[in-house]
């Protein structure tokens, strides 16, 4: 059995284009009167290898510019790291490819990609420990404190002790207990001024002010939303040099 996928004549030359079979990503890449199929997938992130682009004899992936060659899938850089090729043929303008295989390939490597989740299909399928929050992050995004409670996640037993502030990280200043600490639920004051013999001082609701990268390359529009996000917050953000509007 063969899987019926893109219109041979409809493909650009030397242009990665998008095929999907079975949740499966596959990326055709039509050369001079050849096709080439291979799997959709770059091997570091997850990205899309049809949202890249061909240089040469490669095939490079358009979020961190890691190559494959566009005939074999094996990278140029590392031969290590290949793209699966799929068997596929031209015939009566279209190209298809061999349904045992995607099967086989499935079987092999189940794909993470949950297509009907908010971005889903652009899933991190090799998170680093770089971006140690990422996942907690969306968590919040999708459920707020639902599923982590008030005071956020908590451990009852069993924390590793290196992960934990130790003796040598405290720092005792002796006062007199002079009131009781207050019950969880009690309103406190927890407004802050910048630069209170300003012309114009900023009031935050929270004493937490976020210090950036630099955000000069963003757009007008996406300079705002972050200011408009910081104020919703009840703080504010410094988007550093050239991130500052005309």
């Amino acid at each position: 059995m063969v899987i019926k996928s893109l219109r041979f004549s409809e493909l650009k030359d030397r242009v990665p284009a998008h095929f999907e079979t079975k949740g499966l990503d596959l990326v055709l890449v039509k050369y001079d009167d050849k096709i080439s199929v291979l799997y959709g997938r770059c091997l570091h992130r997850g990205a899309l290898m049809s949202d890249g682009y061909i240089e040469g004899d490669n095939l490079f992936c358009g979020l961190h510019g890691w190559d494959y060659r566009y005939d074999t899938g094996v990278s140029a850089y590392n031969n290590e790291e290949v793209l699966h090729k799929f068997k596929a043929e031209i015939r009566e303008d279209f190209v298809w490819i061999e349904e045992s295989e995607v099967d086989s390939f499935l079987h092999e490597h189940p794909q993470p990609f949950d297509r009907n989740a908010y971005l889903g299909v652009y899933a991190d399928t090799h998170p680093e420990s770089t971006e140690p929050y990422t996942g907690y992050i969306k968590e919040l995004s999708r459920n707020g404190l639902k599923n982590v409670g008030h005071h956020g996640p908590s451990d009852a037993m069993g924390v590793d002790r290196n992960t934990l502030p130790k003796w040598e990280d405290i720092q005792f200043l002796p006062a007199q207990l002079a009131r009781r600490p207050l019950m969880d639920d009690d309103s406190v004051q927890t407004s802050v001024i910048i630069g209170p013999n300003a012309q114009k001082p900023m009031l935050l609701d929270i004493p937490l002010f976020v210090s950036d990268m630099s955000f000069g390359a963003l757009s007008k529009e996406a300079k705002i939303a972050l200011a408009m996000g910081a104020e919703m917050a009840g703080t504010g953000i410094c988007s550093g040099e050239g991130g500052m509007l005309p």
